[in-house]
Protein backbone atom coordinates (compact mmCIF):
# COMPACT_ATOMS: atom_id res chain seq x y z
CA UNK A 1 0.00 0.00 0.00
CA UNK A 2 1.14 3.68 -0.41
CA UNK A 3 2.34 5.56 2.57
CA UNK A 4 -0.18 7.83 4.10
CA UNK A 5 0.40 11.99 4.35
CA UNK A 6 -0.14 12.67 8.10
CA UNK A 7 -1.60 15.88 8.52
CA UNK A 8 -1.91 18.04 11.99
CA UNK A 9 -5.50 20.28 11.83
CA UNK A 10 -5.80 22.92 14.64
CA UNK A 11 -9.53 24.56 14.32
CA UNK A 12 -11.83 25.25 17.20
CA UNK A 13 -13.34 27.48 19.19
CA UNK A 14 -16.18 27.81 17.17
CA UNK A 15 -17.94 25.78 14.11
CA UNK A 16 -16.58 29.14 12.23
CA UNK A 17 -13.29 27.85 12.17
CA UNK A 18 -13.69 24.12 12.95
CA UNK A 19 -16.57 23.26 10.27
CA UNK A 20 -14.44 24.75 7.35
CA UNK A 21 -11.42 22.67 8.49
CA UNK A 22 -13.79 19.39 8.29
CA UNK A 23 -14.99 20.21 4.69
CA UNK A 24 -11.20 20.33 2.98
CA UNK A 25 -10.37 17.19 5.15
CA UNK A 26 -13.45 15.25 3.77
CA UNK A 27 -12.22 16.05 0.30
CA UNK A 28 -8.07 15.68 1.06
CA UNK A 29 -9.64 11.92 2.45
CA UNK A 30 -11.33 11.59 -1.38
CA UNK A 31 -8.99 12.87 -3.42
CA UNK A 32 -6.08 10.47 -1.80
CA UNK A 33 -8.89 7.62 -1.65
CA UNK A 34 -8.80 7.62 2.54
CA UNK A 35 -4.74 7.45 2.19
CA UNK A 36 -4.51 10.25 5.04
CA UNK A 37 -4.25 10.45 8.91
CA UNK A 38 -5.38 13.37 10.35
CA UNK A 39 -5.12 14.83 14.08
CA UNK A 40 -7.06 17.97 15.63
CA UNK A 41 -4.77 19.94 17.99
CA UNK A 42 -8.08 21.96 19.86
CA UNK A 43 -9.34 22.32 23.67
CA UNK A 44 -11.53 20.07 25.91
CA UNK A 45 -14.21 22.79 26.55
CA UNK A 46 -14.85 24.23 23.50
CA UNK A 47 -17.30 22.46 19.90
CA UNK A 48 -13.96 21.00 18.85
CA UNK A 49 -14.51 18.19 21.95
CA UNK A 50 -17.16 17.22 20.72
CA UNK A 51 -17.68 17.72 17.08
CA UNK A 52 -13.91 16.06 15.85
CA UNK A 53 -14.55 12.65 17.71
CA UNK A 54 -18.05 12.28 16.57
CA UNK A 55 -16.57 12.65 12.96
CA UNK A 56 -14.63 9.87 13.67
CA UNK A 57 -11.27 11.90 13.97
CA UNK A 58 -8.56 11.87 16.96
CA UNK A 59 -8.46 15.18 18.95
CA UNK A 60 -5.25 15.62 20.97
CA UNK A 61 -5.93 18.74 23.10
CA UNK A 62 -3.88 21.56 24.08
CA UNK A 63 -3.99 24.18 27.09
CA UNK A 64 -4.32 27.38 24.77
CA UNK A 65 -6.61 29.79 26.06
CA UNK A 66 -8.12 32.95 24.45
CA UNK A 67 -7.93 36.66 26.20
CA UNK A 68 -11.14 37.06 28.20
CA UNK A 69 -9.63 40.44 29.43
CA UNK A 70 -7.67 41.13 32.54
CA UNK A 71 -7.51 38.93 35.47
CA UNK A 72 -5.85 36.56 37.49
CA UNK A 73 -5.84 33.58 35.08
CA UNK A 74 -4.71 36.27 32.64
CA UNK A 75 -1.23 35.65 33.48
CA UNK A 76 -1.09 32.07 32.55
CA UNK A 77 -1.57 32.68 28.93
CA UNK A 78 2.15 32.66 28.02
CA UNK A 79 2.88 29.50 29.83
CA UNK A 80 -0.10 27.82 28.38
CA UNK A 81 0.75 29.07 25.21
CA UNK A 82 4.49 27.91 25.36
CA UNK A 83 3.48 24.49 26.85
CA UNK A 84 1.18 24.20 23.95
CA UNK A 85 4.08 25.22 20.99
CA UNK A 86 5.34 22.12 22.77
CA UNK A 87 3.09 19.71 22.81
CA UNK A 88 2.45 20.72 18.59
CA UNK A 89 5.92 20.05 18.00
CA UNK A 90 5.78 16.85 19.71
CA UNK A 91 3.16 15.95 17.93
CA UNK A 92 4.74 17.05 14.34
CA UNK A 93 7.40 15.00 15.61
CA UNK A 94 5.95 11.46 16.57
CA UNK A 95 3.38 11.57 14.23
CA UNK A 96 5.95 12.54 11.34
CA UNK A 97 3.28 15.47 10.39
CA UNK A 98 4.01 16.17 6.27
CA UNK A 99 2.04 19.45 6.72
CA UNK A 100 -0.48 21.89 9.26
CA UNK A 101 -4.03 23.59 8.61
CA UNK A 102 -4.89 26.23 10.58
CA UNK A 103 -8.00 28.29 10.17
CA UNK A 104 -7.24 30.76 13.07
CA UNK A 105 -8.62 31.72 16.30
CA UNK A 106 -6.04 31.18 19.22
CA UNK A 107 -6.26 27.60 18.85
CA UNK A 108 -4.49 27.98 15.49
CA UNK A 109 -1.05 30.02 16.78
CA UNK A 110 0.95 27.32 18.91
CA UNK A 111 0.11 24.80 15.64
CA UNK A 112 1.13 27.50 13.49
CA UNK A 113 4.44 28.65 15.35
CA UNK A 114 5.48 24.80 15.78
CA UNK A 115 4.75 23.92 11.65
CA UNK A 116 7.33 27.00 11.04
CA UNK A 117 9.41 26.09 13.99
CA UNK A 118 9.77 22.21 12.22
CA UNK A 119 10.10 23.48 9.13
CA UNK A 120 6.25 21.62 7.73
CA UNK A 121 4.78 23.52 5.16
CA UNK A 122 1.49 25.39 6.69
CA UNK A 123 -1.29 26.30 5.17
CA UNK A 124 -3.99 28.86 6.92
CA UNK A 125 -7.64 29.65 6.03
CA UNK A 126 -9.27 33.06 6.42
CA UNK A 127 -12.72 32.33 5.85
CA UNK A 128 -14.07 36.17 7.09
CA UNK A 129 -13.37 39.71 5.27
CA UNK A 130 -10.82 40.72 7.58
CA UNK A 131 -8.35 38.78 8.72
CA UNK A 132 -8.15 37.65 12.70
CA UNK A 133 -5.19 38.53 14.38
CA UNK A 134 -4.27 35.02 14.85
CA UNK A 135 -3.60 34.68 10.68
CA UNK A 136 -2.34 37.67 10.76
CA UNK A 137 0.74 36.94 12.73
CA UNK A 138 0.77 33.30 11.01
CA UNK A 139 0.94 34.88 7.10
CA UNK A 140 4.69 35.06 7.21
CA UNK A 141 5.49 31.36 8.55
CA UNK A 142 2.54 30.76 5.90
CA UNK A 143 3.11 28.65 2.43
CA UNK A 144 -0.16 29.49 1.42
CA UNK A 145 -3.34 31.23 2.79
CA UNK A 146 -6.16 30.67 1.46
CA UNK A 147 -9.46 33.04 1.41
CA UNK A 148 -13.09 33.15 0.97
CA UNK A 149 -13.30 37.02 -0.08
CA UNK A 150 -11.37 39.26 -2.92
CA UNK A 151 -11.27 42.36 -0.51
CA UNK A 152 -8.99 40.15 2.33
CA UNK A 153 -5.68 40.02 0.28
CA UNK A 154 -5.53 43.83 1.23
CA UNK A 155 -5.54 42.98 5.14
CA UNK A 156 -1.77 41.31 4.40
CA UNK A 157 1.12 43.12 4.64
CA UNK A 158 2.07 43.43 0.56
CA UNK A 159 5.45 40.81 1.12
CA UNK A 160 2.10 37.89 2.14
CA UNK A 161 0.08 39.02 -0.98
CA UNK A 162 1.55 36.43 -3.36
CA UNK A 163 0.82 33.81 -1.16
CA UNK A 164 -3.14 34.34 -1.07
CA UNK A 165 -5.51 32.34 -3.01
CA UNK A 166 -9.01 33.18 -3.32
CA UNK A 167 -10.28 29.89 -3.67
CA UNK A 168 -14.13 30.13 -1.13
CA UNK A 169 -15.14 29.13 2.04
CA UNK A 170 -15.14 24.85 2.39
CA UNK A 171 -18.63 23.98 2.90
CA UNK A 172 -18.68 20.38 4.79
CA UNK A 173 -20.37 17.74 2.18
CA UNK A 174 -23.38 16.89 4.38
CA UNK A 175 -24.74 20.74 3.96
CA UNK A 176 -24.59 19.95 -0.12
CA UNK A 177 -26.67 17.19 -0.16
CA UNK A 178 -29.80 17.78 -1.67
CA UNK A 179 -32.92 17.01 0.45
CA UNK A 180 -36.45 17.21 -0.07
CA UNK A 181 -38.14 19.91 1.50
CA UNK A 182 -41.18 17.82 3.31
CA UNK A 183 -39.20 15.12 4.70
CA UNK A 184 -36.65 18.33 6.19
CA UNK A 185 -40.05 19.81 8.03
CA UNK A 186 -40.78 16.13 9.14
CA UNK A 187 -37.01 15.27 10.57
CA UNK A 188 -38.27 18.54 13.49
CA UNK A 189 -41.77 17.79 13.58
CA UNK A 190 -42.82 20.73 11.47
CA UNK A 191 -46.24 21.29 9.20
CA UNK A 192 -45.46 19.81 5.58
CA UNK A 193 -47.01 22.69 3.97
CA UNK A 194 -46.19 25.74 5.80
CA UNK A 195 -44.10 28.49 5.18
CA UNK A 196 -40.54 27.78 7.11
CA UNK A 197 -38.36 30.62 9.19
CA UNK A 198 -35.02 29.09 10.59
CA UNK A 199 -33.56 31.37 13.31
CA UNK A 200 -30.07 30.33 14.69
CA UNK A 201 -27.16 32.07 16.38
CA UNK A 202 -24.43 29.22 16.69
CA UNK A 203 -23.86 26.32 18.85
CA UNK A 204 -23.86 29.06 21.61
CA UNK A 205 -26.51 30.89 20.73
CA UNK A 206 -27.03 34.73 19.94
CA UNK A 207 -28.26 36.80 22.93
CA UNK A 208 -30.17 39.85 20.50
CA UNK A 209 -31.77 37.46 18.46
CA UNK A 210 -32.86 35.50 21.15
CA UNK A 211 -34.51 38.00 23.09
CA UNK A 212 -36.37 39.31 20.03
CA UNK A 213 -37.64 36.46 19.08
CA UNK A 214 -38.63 36.31 22.77
CA UNK A 215 -40.50 39.48 22.71
CA UNK A 216 -42.49 38.66 19.57
CA UNK A 217 -43.54 35.38 20.45
CA UNK A 218 -47.24 36.87 20.98
CA UNK A 219 -46.98 38.50 17.75
CA UNK A 220 -45.33 35.50 16.06
CA UNK A 221 -48.00 33.26 17.37
CA UNK A 222 -50.70 35.32 15.29
CA UNK A 223 -48.47 34.40 11.74
CA UNK A 224 -49.44 31.62 9.19
CA UNK A 225 -45.76 30.49 9.22
CA UNK A 226 -43.72 28.36 11.34
CA UNK A 227 -40.60 29.02 13.15
CA UNK A 228 -37.63 26.33 13.79
CA UNK A 229 -35.62 28.41 17.04
CA UNK A 230 -32.46 27.27 17.49
CA UNK A 231 -31.13 29.04 20.94
CA UNK A 232 -27.91 27.86 21.57
CA UNK A 233 -26.81 25.97 24.44
CA UNK A 234 -26.67 29.79 26.70
CA UNK A 235 -30.66 30.47 26.24
CA UNK A 236 -32.80 29.26 28.33
CA UNK A 237 -36.76 30.16 27.96
CA UNK A 238 -39.14 28.52 30.27
CA UNK A 239 -42.83 29.71 29.60
CA UNK A 240 -45.20 28.53 26.75
CA UNK A 241 -44.36 28.48 22.91
CA UNK A 242 -46.80 29.39 20.46
CA UNK A 243 -47.95 26.01 18.46
CA UNK A 244 -46.20 27.53 14.98
CA UNK A 245 -42.39 28.10 16.91
CA UNK A 246 -40.47 24.67 17.17
CA UNK A 247 -37.29 25.43 19.81
CA UNK A 248 -34.34 23.67 20.33
CA UNK A 249 -31.17 24.18 21.79
CA UNK A 250 -28.91 22.51 19.19
CA UNK A 251 -29.41 21.50 15.70
CA UNK A 252 -26.71 18.39 14.60
CA UNK A 253 -28.21 18.59 10.87
CA UNK A 254 -27.59 21.63 9.26
CA UNK A 255 -28.42 20.06 6.37
CA UNK A 256 -32.13 19.31 6.57
CA UNK A 257 -32.49 22.63 8.44
CA UNK A 258 -31.66 24.74 5.20
CA UNK A 259 -33.82 22.77 3.43
CA UNK A 260 -36.42 22.68 5.39
CA UNK A 261 -36.67 26.98 5.48
CA UNK A 262 -37.74 29.30 3.51
CA UNK A 263 -35.75 32.07 4.68
CA UNK A 264 -32.91 31.73 7.20
CA UNK A 265 -32.30 34.48 10.04
CA UNK A 266 -28.60 34.46 11.55
CA UNK A 267 -25.55 36.08 12.22
CA UNK A 268 -22.89 36.71 9.66
CA UNK A 269 -20.17 34.21 10.40
CA UNK A 270 -18.38 33.16 7.82
CA UNK A 271 -19.41 29.63 7.72
CA UNK A 272 -23.17 31.14 8.14
CA UNK A 273 -23.09 33.11 5.08
CA UNK A 274 -21.08 30.34 3.26
CA UNK A 275 -23.23 27.66 4.06
CA UNK A 276 -26.51 29.93 3.25
CA UNK A 277 -25.05 31.03 0.01
CA UNK A 278 -24.20 27.56 -0.94
CA UNK A 279 -27.97 26.13 0.00
CA UNK A 280 -29.37 29.51 -1.57
CA UNK A 281 -31.05 30.69 1.07
CA UNK A 282 -32.90 34.21 1.11
CA UNK A 283 -31.73 35.43 4.42
CA UNK A 284 -31.71 38.13 7.47
CA UNK A 285 -28.12 38.26 8.83
CA UNK A 286 -27.95 40.34 11.99
CA UNK A 287 -23.55 40.98 12.56
CA UNK A 288 -22.41 40.25 15.92
CA UNK A 289 -21.31 43.86 16.92
CA UNK A 290 -18.34 42.65 19.48
CA UNK A 291 -16.90 40.46 16.52
CA UNK A 292 -12.91 41.05 16.57
CA UNK A 293 -11.95 43.06 13.15
CA UNK A 294 -15.55 43.78 12.44
CA UNK A 295 -16.00 40.74 10.19
CA UNK A 296 -18.81 39.68 11.25
CA UNK A 297 -20.56 43.28 9.47
CA UNK A 298 -18.07 43.15 7.00
CA UNK A 299 -19.73 39.64 5.40
CA UNK A 300 -23.47 40.79 5.55
CA UNK A 301 -22.03 43.76 3.60
CA UNK A 302 -20.60 41.26 0.93
CA UNK A 303 -24.02 39.89 0.54
CA UNK A 304 -25.81 43.04 0.96
CA UNK A 305 -24.13 44.63 -1.23
CA UNK A 306 -25.08 41.80 -4.46
CA UNK A 307 -28.64 41.75 -2.96
CA UNK A 308 -28.40 38.73 -1.49
CA UNK A 309 -29.39 39.25 2.05
CA UNK A 310 -31.21 41.66 4.20
CA UNK A 311 -28.88 43.57 6.95
CA UNK A 312 -29.95 44.73 10.08
CA UNK A 313 -28.26 46.01 12.94
CA UNK A 314 -27.86 44.18 15.99
CA UNK A 315 -29.01 47.17 17.93
CA UNK A 316 -32.17 46.84 16.09
CA UNK A 317 -33.37 43.23 16.24
CA UNK A 318 -35.62 43.30 19.29
CA UNK A 319 -37.63 46.25 17.63
CA UNK A 320 -37.75 45.53 13.94
CA UNK A 321 -36.71 41.58 13.47
CA UNK A 322 -40.47 40.38 13.76
CA UNK A 323 -42.04 42.77 11.29
CA UNK A 324 -39.25 42.32 8.71
CA UNK A 325 -39.47 38.54 9.08
CA UNK A 326 -43.59 38.73 8.40
CA UNK A 327 -42.63 41.51 5.42
CA UNK A 328 -40.04 39.51 3.83
CA UNK A 329 -42.04 36.27 3.63
CA UNK A 330 -44.97 38.12 2.30
CA UNK A 331 -42.57 39.00 -0.76
CA UNK A 332 -42.20 35.65 -3.26
CA UNK A 333 -40.55 37.54 -5.19
CA UNK A 334 -37.74 38.87 -2.93
CA UNK A 335 -37.14 35.79 -1.58
CA UNK A 336 -36.37 33.87 -5.05
CA UNK A 337 -34.07 37.13 -6.04
CA UNK A 338 -32.77 37.06 -2.42
CA UNK A 339 -32.42 33.06 -3.04
CA UNK A 340 -30.96 33.06 -6.43
CA UNK A 341 -27.85 36.02 -5.80
CA UNK A 342 -26.94 33.94 -2.70
CA UNK A 343 -26.80 30.75 -4.83
CA UNK A 344 -24.53 32.90 -7.10
CA UNK A 345 -21.79 33.69 -4.74
CA UNK A 346 -21.76 30.30 -3.30
CA UNK A 347 -18.62 28.30 -3.82
CA UNK A 348 -19.82 24.60 -2.82
CA UNK A 349 -16.21 23.40 -4.41
CA UNK A 350 -14.16 25.03 -2.16
CA UNK A 351 -13.23 22.14 -0.37
CA UNK A 352 -12.36 20.63 -3.04
CA UNK A 353 -10.31 22.91 -4.61
CA UNK A 354 -8.32 23.66 -1.54
CA UNK A 355 -7.13 20.32 -0.92
CA UNK A 356 -6.79 19.80 -4.54
CA UNK A 357 -4.29 22.68 -4.71
CA UNK A 358 -2.40 21.45 -1.35
CA UNK A 359 -1.88 18.20 -3.00
CA UNK A 360 -0.82 19.28 -6.25
CA UNK A 361 2.18 20.48 -7.48
CA UNK A 362 4.92 21.55 -5.11
CA UNK A 363 2.79 22.40 -2.53
CA UNK A 364 3.17 19.04 -0.89
CA UNK A 365 5.15 16.12 -1.91
CA UNK A 366 2.88 13.58 -3.47
CA UNK A 367 2.14 10.21 -1.61
CA UNK A 368 5.30 7.78 -1.88
CA UNK A 369 4.53 5.49 -4.04
CA UNK A 370 6.75 2.17 -2.34
CA UNK A 371 5.19 -0.27 -0.62
CA UNK A 372 4.51 -0.81 3.84
CA UNK A 373 4.24 -3.09 5.83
Amino acid sequence: MKNKLNLLIAAGGTGGHLFPAVAVLEQLEELTDNNINAVFVGTSDRIESRVVPDHGYELVTIPVKGFSGLSPKTLSLPFRVILSIQRCRKLIRERKIDFVICTGAYISYPAGLAASLEKKKLFIMESNVSPGKTIRMLAGRATNIFTSFKETEVFFAPKNRAKVKMLGNPVRRSILKEIDQISARDKFELQPDMRTVLVFGGSLGARAINLAIEKSLDKLSKCAFQMLWQTGVNYTFDGNLPENIKMVKFIEDMASAYAAADLVVSRSGATSVAEICCTGKPSILIPLPTASNNEQALNALALLNNNAAILLDNSKAEAYLADLIISTLSEQKLLEEMGNKAKALGRPDAGHTIADFILSGDSIEQIASEETF
